[in-house]
């Protein structure tokens, strides 16, 4: 059940700012495959990859990594740790989609969550959204597929049932492909080898997902247990590494993540709140990044691990009444301690040797957050204002030893962050919104304390006297809605202080690292901003057309500066736009959509120097789907119709390779996919 606080707090976030939402059967008709797909056609949400890593995080509207918070649940999803190495990258996506019930994010501040950045939530399945409201029911179903730009094989069954007040779900899902596809080829045939390469590195990609929720529900409550876990597998032969130094080089990458909870949500007329919700969680994330080869004539050996292991502790709570005007109070903790532990084991297998060593010190970190909020209601409801005020505190630990290049201190900060929110209606169908306020972000782990000196010829530098990232942003918009559809057009703004950028090029020793020194610091000042638009039409109500048909659109601007010298952000996505026609049957029974993708190029500026900056390029998909009978239902789509090579940009920024190599990072051309399920 969702729970009176998660709908005022849900429908408190939509109305004073942007926000995108995609649900289970939308992914499920899009033919999703992997979270990659999530936003496939919200312009300014991408998906980062990190190649031979996989999947990082989101980037929104040019903030990335660990500037946007991931919740799963309302647990926070285990930071990005990927040092400037190419043997270790810890993703942010350790969840497959046929989990989850759906996912929306905040795209500028939230104070909930502590952040003048952006917010996704991703939700997972739980018992009712299979189930009859009341009774006791059950549910099962199997579902399969294919999607040709891996190989990709997956099956899932879901199960769910009610008896008197106890609920039970259990989602199982198994995913085996291969290396994605780009537009020259699969690479299985191809044993180029360097960064001449043109087909992708081929390999397995195999990963599987099993959910698991028991909860006691009554008129006013519901206590639940949660278990989850996701592992994710890939082994690749790395041809393109391949030359001068390194000879047959594969790579076995690992992540495994397990979570275990206990939440409750109980509606009551107290004192002190109408609705509570807590949850007290239990997280483990562990990376293992092994890469075999042969180094300057023996058998090497390169296993770097990174693990993360969470306990949080979650409220929320709200509270409405009448004090001269109709206002609801909302109010919440969280308190969150992260152990962080790497370690390198460098091994000459020919010598039988071993070099041990840590990127950085074992640590704890330990955050605390309190927010209170008010919305109040007036001019009878057509006007609301929403302050909030928050406070977070943040503690490093270390435990420096022998592993580890040098003795680091902890660190330590906190801020008092706060924002104004309103929306006016000026019609029944036209409504002004907007907020502004001030954010906060504590430098993370990885950018604090990650130090690598390997003694070949480069080096990494930790920085572990950075400031925290301040922003202050405002976002404002126009909405409507009415019979014939919907249409919102949103500006933002925000700046930021001391933004912290790694990879940054210093001169500490260059005599002994000719491959240059870098570190991560902080940029006095960066801006990003930007102009978003979207919308929806009925064409039966607006033309007379067929009932059912639909048109929809949306489009993003986005530009970031570093103002300390003006260059661009390399984060910034380029213009995209997304048009779609679609036809949902009266029914609801079948469907489908042609949707068109629209991506400008990337500028010489916008490049910042790197020797390439992608093309402007238009996608076209179409996917149907139909439902025979009660039972089954079948999905198809057809993607990149139109054959096209292409780069995305958050691929490849940065990248300096030239010639045949660059095709190595297109994207699959003309790919398809398909879906069976049936429901018992």
């Amino acid at each position: 059940m969702t729970s009176i606080r998660e709908r005022a707090i849900q429908r408190t976030t939509a109305e004073e700012g942007a926000t995108a939402e995609v649900e289970a059967v939308e992914l499920k008709d899009q033919i999703a495959y992997s979270p990659a797909d999530l936003f496939r056609y919200e312009p300014g949400i991408l998906t980062t990859n990190n190649g031979r890593f996989g999947l990082a995080g989101f980037n929104v509207r040019g903030n990335d990594d660990n500037r946007v918070s991931i919740q799963l649940d309302g647990l926070e999803m285990p930071e990005s740790y990927e040092p400037t190495s190419s043997y270790l990258n810890a993703g942010r996506l350790s969840v497959d989609l046929a989990s989850l019930s759906g996912a929306s994010v905040v795209k500028g501040g939230d104070a909930r969550h502590g952040s003048g950045f952006a917010t996704v939530n991703l939700r997972l399945q739980s018992p009712e959204d299979f189930l009859s409201p009341s009774g006791d029911d059950s549910y099962a179903s199997v579902m399969g597929g294919y999607r040709s730009d891996n190989d990709g094989l997956f099956e899932n069954i879901t199960l769910a049932g009610r008896r008197g007040s106890l609920e039970s779900l259990l989602v199982a899902t198994n995913r085996n492909a291969d290396a994605t596809k780009n537009h020259v080829g699969d690479g299985k045939s191809d044993d180029t080898r360097g960064t001449a390469r043109r087909e992708p590195d081929p390999g397995d990609v195999d990963n599987y997902d099993v959910l698991w929720k028991l909860q006691k529900v009554s008129d006013n409550s519901r206590i639940g247990l949660i278990a989850q876990k996701y592992r994710i597998s890939s082994k690749l032969h790395l041809f393109s590494e391949e030359g001068r130094r390194y000879d047959d080089y594969h790579s076995d990458d690992n992540i495994t993540r397990l979570r275990l909870g206990i939440y409750q949500d109980l509606a009551a007329d107290m004192p002190l709140f109408d609705d509570l919700h807590w949850q007290l969680d239990w997280q483990r994330s562990e990376t293992v990044n092994q890469s075999d080869m042969i180094y300057a004539g023996y058998n090497r050996q390169v296993e770097r691990e990174y693990d993360q292991t969470t306990w949080q502790l979650k409220s929320d709570l709200s509270k409405e009444f009448t004090f001269g005007v109709p206002q609801q109070v909302a109010y919440g903790a969280v308190i969150k301690r992260d152990g962080h532990d790497s370690l390198s084991q460098d091994r000459n297998l020919d010598a039988g040797t071993v070099a041990k060593s840590r990127f950085s010190p074992r640590g704890d970190a330990t955050r605390f957050g309190v927010y209170l909020q008010d919305r109040l209601a007036l001019a009878d409801g057509r006007v609301s204002l929403t302050p909030a005020i928050r406070y977070d505190s943040y503690r490093y630990d270390l435990d420096d030893d022998a592993l580890v290049s040098q003795d680091y201190d902890g660190a330590r900060g906190d801020a008092f962050t706060g924002q104004l929110g309103g929306t006016f209606d000026l019609t029944p169908a036209v409504q002004l919104f907007g907020k502004t306020g001030w954010g906060f972000r504590a430098p993370s782990y990885d950018e604090l304390y990650y130090d690598y000196n390997g003694g070949r010829g480069y080096r990494i530098v930790a920085n572990p006297d950075l400031k925290d990232e301040r922003s202050r942003f405002v976002e404002a918009g126009v909405r409507t809605q009415s019979h014939l559809g919907s249409a919102e057009l949103t500006g933002f703004y925000t700046d930021y202080r001391d933004f912290i950028e790694s990879g940054v090029s210093a001169s500490i020793d260059p005599s002994n690292y000719p491959y240059g020194e870098f570190t991560t610091e902080n940029v006095d000042r960066a801006l990003i901003r930007g102009v978003e638009f979207r919308g929806q039409l009925d064409l039966a109500e607006a033309f007379g057309a067929i009932d059912g048909l639909y048109g929809r659109i949306a489009a993003a601007y986005i530009e970031g500066k570093n103002l300390k010298d003006g260059s661009a952000l390399e984060t910034i996505p380029p213009v995209q736009a997304v048009v779609g026609l679609g036809y949902q049957a009266p029914s609801q029974r079948w469907g489908g959509e042609l949707t068109g993708t629209f991506v400008n190029h990337v500028s010489d500026h916008d490049a910042d120097g790197a020797s390439f900056a992608p093309a402007a390029y238009q996608l076209y998909d179409m996917t149907a789907h139909v439902a025979l009978g009660q039972h089954l239902t079948l999905r198809g789509g057809i993607f990149n119709l139109a054959d096209k090579k292409y780069w995305v940009w958050d691929d490849v920024r940065g990248l300096n390779i030239q010639g045949d190599g660059l095709d190595r990072y297109t994207q699959p051309g003309r790919n398809f996919g398909v879906s069976a399920q049936y429901v018992f």
